[in-house]
């Protein structure tokens, strides 16, 4: 996977972006997620409908719930992607993407040792 890239696990799921490079980190990277839920995710990171063509209303990256994804990991993802229990989706735009990267830098509720990626 790059950065940028995007899937939705399971029906109804969130989509889930890869936030960071994994050619930077040996091949680990950071998942998060979006949400419309602020409360949960908090307002660290707004995304609207354009920013990319899965968001239909106001949502927000969820970086207290983004994870830390290694090699071992992203071969299962990949996986999934092949026998359809994970959909693969259009690439976040790189604008959007670098407003989610500025936002992780920032974000308190980043998990402390994902900070590194970043």
């Amino acid at each position: 996977m790059k950065i940028g890239d995007t899937f939705v696990i399971g029906e109804g799921g969130h989509l889930w972006i890869v936030i960071s490079d994994p050619a930077k980190h040996s091949s680990r990277f950071v998942i998060a997620n979006l949400t419309t839920d602020a409360n949960r995710a908090g307002t660290d990171c707004e995304l609207n409908r354009g920013d990319h063509q899965w968001i239909r209303e106001v949502c927000y990256i969820n970086f207290g719930d983004a994870r830390e994804v290694t090699p071992i990991e992203e071969a299962r993802i990949s996986e999934c992607i092949e026998d359809g229990r994970i959909c693969k989706h259009f690439p976040m735009k790189s604008a959007v993407l670098q407003r989610i990267i500025c936002a992780a830098k920032k974000s308190k509720a980043l998990p402390t040792g994902l900070r590194k990626y970043f």
